[in-house]
């Protein structure tokens, strides 16, 4: 229902374009709905990474007309 959240933080914020070095962050963000794959009865969402290092990977879901998160989640990155 809501606004799937990919967030990542790179090892090394020169690796971000000039307009995400101010947020700190790549945003990936998605509606599931739109570009899913359904594969044994389950819903799979695939998302190229971007190549540099990464520091963590921050996940959710976000309801725009509610201003309200779902769930949020993050992890380290391989590089962490």
């Amino acid at each position: 229902r809501g606004k799937f959240v990919l967030h990542v933080i790179p090892a090394d914020l020169a690796d971000l374009s000039r307009s995400r070095k101010r947020y700190g962050f790549d945003t990936l963000d998605f509606y599931f709905d739109r570009r899913d794959v359904r594969r044994d009865n389950e819903c799979v969402e695939i998302i190229r990474l971007p190549a540099y290092p990464i520091r963590r990977i921050r996940v959710g879901q976000w309801i725009s007309s509610e201003n309200r998160t779902l769930w949020q989640a993050e992890f380290a990155g391989a590089g962490d």
